[in-house]
């Protein structure tokens, strides 16, 4: 499919055989690339250094955010913060513009080499006070000026989002099938695979983003992110099952929670958009048949009857927020 990319807007080892496995767990859409599920997400413009970027908007720890923004609230990603897995976003409350970001990955891809960037956001508030003129601010530097000089206050929350970076003047993320910046009546938009797996016995959708695995990565198209990693045992994620070896020819990966709904009316605690990943594989490769594992507790039935092995875990993170749930 064309990619439309339209910069009319002016700029101001074990773990490696994973990475390569993943591709087709995580990605697995057989067919042709005209039948693969996909789905297309507005883009949100924001400031980096100066620079215009595009980023998406999933998650948000908040519920009043959440609603706001039409995202899936998931209270677990406030726990990123206290483990430096998230990056800075500014704010601004009483002016109209843009976001302004800390980092951005550098380049979009698994080819990014600025340790600073996580799509996980920590927000911080950024107000013009009395007397002075509000003007646009377009970098981290620009807001800490302005702080200086009196001009601002800015206040840090624990409020969380999931706004990974898919657009830079240096690129965009290699797994998009189409991007338009520049769509006059649409808006800006990005068109992402939609990957079918399996969470509680229901069929989920979801989109991939980040890894902290370089390998992943570059066998996924997504961001390289070694950030993500001090997610792991932080509380601000959940886990992702890939199957290895012969499996139901139907199987795909299983996840242990997911949305109730997706949207800010989400209820399950457990939810998170961060998966650390736990490879799994049926014990007998010589099978005849294998049964479809639609559920974590499944997974665990089948390990403790000794049908199935769980782990090693290899230390990945990967950031696939779900964005469909579509029933058994």
């Amino acid at each position: 499919m064309k990619r439309l990319i339209n910069w009319h807007v002016p700029f101001v080892s074990l773990v490696s055989t994973i990475g390569l496995f993943l591709f087709s767990v995580l990605l697995a859409l057989p067919g042709t690339a005209q039948a693969r599920p996909k789905i297309t997400l507005p883009l949100i413009q924001g400031f980096y250094d100066g620079q215009q970027v595009f980023y998406i908007n999933t998650e948000a720890s908040d519920l009043g955010l959440a609603t706001a923004d039409g995202t899936t609230f998931v209270p677990k990603l406030t726990n990123a913060i206290a483990v430096n897995a998230t990056a800075d976003l500014f704010h601004v409350t009483n002016f109209s513009q843009p976001n302004i970001l800390d980092s951005v990955p550098y380049p979009v891809g698994p080819s990014n080499t600025n340790l600073d960037y996580s799509p996980l956001w920590q927000i911080h508030l950024v107000a013009w006070q009395p007397g002075f003129t509000p003007e646009i601010l377009t970098s981290e530097d620009a807001v800490l000026a302005a702080q200086a000089s009196g001009k601002v206050i800015v206040e840090a929350t624990n409020i969380v989002v999931n706004c990974p970076i898919v657009a830079t003047p240096d690129g965009v993320l290699p797994s998009a099938i189409e991007i338009d910046v520049d769509d006059e009546e649409a808006g800006a938009t990005i068109t992402l695979p939609l990957i079918k797996g399996f969470a509680h016995g229901n069929t989920i959708f979801y989109i991939n983003t980040d890894t902290s695995d370089s390998a992943v990565a570059a066998a996924d198209g997504t961001n390289f992110v070694p950030k993500l990693a001090n997610a792991r045992e932080s509380g601000a994620e959940a886990d992702l099952y890939p199957f290895f070896g012969n499996t139901n020819p139907a199987q795909r990966t299983v996840v242990d929670s997911a949305p109730n709904p997706v949207g800010p009316s989400n209820i399950d605690p457990d939810y998170s958009p961060l998966w650390d990943v736990v490879p799994v594989a049926f014990t007998d490769q010589t099978r005849r048949s294998y049964p479809l594992i639609r559920s974590e507790d499944e997974i665990y039935q089948m390990v403790a009857s000794g049908q199935m092995t769980a782990g090693p875990e290899p230390g990945i993170i990967v950031n696939c927020p779900i964005l469909r749930v579509a029933g058994k």
